[in-house]
């Protein structure tokens, strides 16, 4: 699956990402995404480059481990996102180095996407919160699990790597969730305290929408527990 830099998240609605529902990620983050005049002067790689953790494209790719290709007129090179985004508007790239395409690789039939954001209104949001989950099921066992937010411990979306590998291959139930969002998430999330929300709260709304959006992805593929 590829996506050239340029094109703008309102041209999302004219792409399999939005006819597919294993997909159902990019919808979520579509319907979220600021305005409809925003999202259609918005492009996909400038949502990237600017490597913020209210970057929803950057923390929708980490759960799809896309790779971005950075060019210039010494040539082109492929790299994670998970190593293009080093820090709070910084990037592992070259001056002369453009972003000119993000690519991942087509998820199984069997897997799905859902991404959250909450804040105080609907639209026009930065997010208090934000998770991406990916989710591979078969005969009700998490065959693998990939959980994203704006923020674990860094000021850039990440992983909660550590929670994902406690799900693998456990029974996908709420009491399995209840674990991983109670005992191990708050071992490797550090949130901090702003203007705008405490540590605190961000930490409960941070094992809410975990247990949201895996609850979510469940019900796409068919059938899940009620919240």
């Amino acid at each position: 699956m590829r996506i050239g830099a340029l094109v703008r998240v309102g041209d999302l609605e004219n792409t399999l990402l939005f006819k597919e529902k294993k997909y159902s990620g990019f919808v979520d983050v579509f319907k979220k995404f600021a305005n409809a005049h925003v999202r259609n002067l918005a492009t996909i790689g400038g949502n990237i480059a600017v490597a913020l953790s209210s970057s929803d494209f950057i923390t929708l790719f980490k759960i799809l481990d896309a790779k971005i290709k950075l060019e210039s007129v010494k040539g082109s090179r492929w790299i994670s996102i998970h190593d293009l985004i080093v820090d709070k508007r910084t990037l592992a790239k070259e001056p002369d180095e453009v972003i000119t395409e993000i690519a991942f690789n087509d998820i199984p039939e069997n897997s799905i996407t859902a991404f959250l954001k909450f804040d105080y209104r609907e639209i026009i949001i930065t997010g208090i919160v934000t998770v991406a989950a990916y989710l591979k099921l078969k005969d009700n066992v998490i065959e693998d699990v990939r959980i994203a937010f704006d923020r674990v411990s860094r000021r850039i979306p990440d992983r909660v790597v550590k929670t994902e590998e406690y799900l693998k291959g456990k029974e996908f139930n709420m009491e399995t969730l209840r674990t991983a969002y109670e005992e191990i998430l708050p071992k490797e999330m550090v949130r901090k305290s702003d203007f705008r929300a405490s540590a605190e709260y961000r930490l409960h709304l941070s094992k809410v929408l975990m247990k949201r959006a895996l609850t979510l992805c469940k019900e796409r593929l068919g059938g899940g527990e009620s919240l």
